[in-house]
């Protein structure tokens, strides 16, 4: 019983070295898809899933500077049913091109690396950490079971 009272009491603790790797994964992720095709300012892939579902994922540049872009990923469902929830994810993208880092912001700061718990506006203790495995599992998404659409064809987000 003791145990688990000093388990609940001890500070989370980010482990750096997972999520630098995450973030060097991810942002090589976002290259490979946009390989080829650096000189565009959005990047549209369709992704096809079991029971013959298909999703969208668009990669649009944003912000520039010498060392940073910024990205806005968009990932849902392509669907003309009206759906009874938002199943959209839209998340900014901060790309380091000197260190070749890739994290999730959402647009105008960064996230802590932790959090207390319980909090306000209800992060989880390892938020940022769990972000970025989102992104992570989106882009390994498209990558595996998506292609490129070349002519954008106009398409609206459920």
């Amino acid at each position: 019983m003791t145990e688990v009272i000093e388990q609940m009491s001890k500070q989370y603790v980010p482990d750096l070295s997972s999520l630098q790797l995450l973030g060097e994964l991810n942002y090589r992720r976002v290259v490979k898809l946009m390989r080829g095709h650096e000189e565009e300012k959005a990047w549209h892939f369709s992704i096809h899933s079991a029971g013959d579902q298909e999703s969208r994922l668009c990669l649009s540049l944003g912000k520039e500077s010498r060392f940073t872009s910024e990205v806005l990923l968009e990932f849902g469902p392509e669907s003309s049913n009206e759906l009874l929830f938002d199943s959209k994810v839209v998340m900014t993208v901060r790309l380091y091109h000197d260190v070749g880092i890739a994290e999730i912001t959402d647009g105008h700061r960064q996230y802590s690396g932790s959090y207390p718990y319980p909090n306000g506006d209800m992060y989880h203790k390892d938020e940022k950490f769990r972000l970025n495995q989102q992104l992570s599992d989106l882009l390994e998404l498209c990558l595996k079971h998506g292609h490129r659409l070349y002519e954008t064809p106009y398409f609206q987000f459920a």
